[in-house]
């Protein structure tokens, strides 16, 4: 069972991208609560940190793509990130800003993606008080394992682009619990060699119904996509969530 929500792990879980990002403006509240009406198991989201070290949601580290603004976001102050429009009107928000409108309602994947920030996600998350599963994700496997050296029982996820040689040591060594792949890494001995590990193994991004469907036959144990909705669950499992 998935410790924090009584999820059976016998199906896969499904985590909408960036909130739900195929249905609204990605790393925003709108998308949060438009992921939470899918019924998704997680929210993956963004977060970095501004000039006056304020957490936000945003996931490129230039404003240009996601905003009507410009330049490096580590450059601006919460101030002049909060006028910005990350998409039909949507502002980008702040970390508390998401921690609100989620609580009680969907765990989260929280991908810290300014180096060195790992630790303040994980204080404010409990700060907060939050109610619900918090997995702390990062490519900077440092910033892991310095989580998990400070709090023994969160859980965290080393994210990695290729096939590492020496298969699940990368994830091992950072003392993480979940390992999250590409879609082009990963083999059905590759999984077997994560849970022969004691390791849960997330896949992202996939939005193809095809591709969807191989991955739940290679054995993941959730999949992160632009549209969860497309990650069918099968119809005696759909109401065993908790």
């Amino acid at each position: 069972m998935d410790r924090a929500q009584g999820i059976s792990s016998n199906r896969v879980l499904r985590i909408g991208h960036r909130g739900a990002a195929g249905h609204a403006p990605e790393n925003t509240i709108a998308a949060v609560r438009s992921a939470i009406e899918l019924g998704v198991d997680y929210v993956e989201l963004d977060i970095q940190q501004t000039a006056d070290k304020c957490l936000v949601a945003m996931h490129d580290k230039f404003i240009d793509r996601t905003t009507n603004g410009s330049g490096l976001l580590s450059s601006l102050a919460l101030n002049q990130v909060k006028v910005l429009d990350a998409g039909r009107g949507e502002p980008v928000p702040t970390l508390p800003e998401i921690l609100s409108a989620a609580t009680g309602r969907v765990g989260l994947i929280l991908e810290s993606i300014s180096r060195g920030i790992g630790l303040e996600i994980v204080d404010l998350v409990q700060r907060t008080k939050f109610l619900g599963h918090v997995i702390y994700s990062s490519f900077l496997h440092d910033d892991i394992l310095a989580i998990r050296n400070t709090h023994a029982n969160v859980d965290t996820m080393a994210l990695l682009e290729g096939v590492p040689v020496l298969g699940p040591a990368f994830a091992l060594d950072a003392k993480a619990t979940y390992v999250g792949a590409s879609i082009e890494s990963i083999t059905h001995e590759y999984i077997d060699e994560i849970h022969a590990a004691n390791l849960r193994i997330f896949v992202y991004t996939l939005n193809d119904d095809r591709v969807i469907q191989e991955a739940k036959r290679m054995g993941v144990d959730g999949i992160i996509s632009d549209f969860p909705d497309r990650i069918i669950s099968p119809p005696e499992l759909t109401n065993s969530r908790t």
